[in-house]
């Protein structure tokens, strides 16, 4: 890599590793506070978010939260106790055991994410069309990016 590519490079990574945790910790108040009666973290609302979205285990979800499956075992728990999420037996195996959303875990996830969504919304205001759209492209290249680096965290069990 050329020395001005890699200088930039250097300061996207400067930038990435100083935005990421602020982001988190905003993400992590404003769930608690969206959340209001409906309780839910912000790992809680990770969970939800892709049992909806996909047939899902346990496993699944410590996987890609990237926790032990102890950890996602009380946290389904909880989600459980609250009528959230229900467990279902596969029909095509009996030792597995898929998850899935309620009515009121789907209403609860959709209110939280439609108020973070509309925080975060207002808080780019101040960014042109033609900036969003080139976040917009950036953040899709960095997805993939994210993917592999969790992937090959070295002697990860969520590879």
């Amino acid at each position: 890599m050329p020395k001005q590519a890699q200088s930039v490079a250097d300061n996207v990574t400067i930038s990435l590793l100083d935005i990421v945790p602020r982001l988190n910790r905003w993400a992590e108040a404003s769930v608690t506070r969206a959340a209001g009666e409906n309780r839910l973290s912000l790992r809680q609302l990770s969970a939800l978010t892709m049992i909806e979205s996909e047939k899902t285990t346990l496993g699944d979800v410590a996987r890609r939260l990237m926790v032990t499956p102890a950890v996602v075992t009380g946290l389904i728990d909880r989600l459980e106790k609250r009528g959230y999420v229900r467990r279902i037996n596969s029909t095509d195996d009996r030792r597995r055991v898929l998850l899935a959303l309620t009515d009121e875990g789907r209403a609860a996830a959709e209110s939280v994410s439609s108020q973070l969504q509309a925080e975060m919304a207002t808080a780019l205001t101040g960014f042109s069309a033609s900036d969003l759209e080139q976040l917009d492209r950036s953040l899709s290249r960095l997805r993939p990016v994210a993917t592999e680096l969790e992937r090959s965290t070295p002697g990860s069990r969520f590879a």
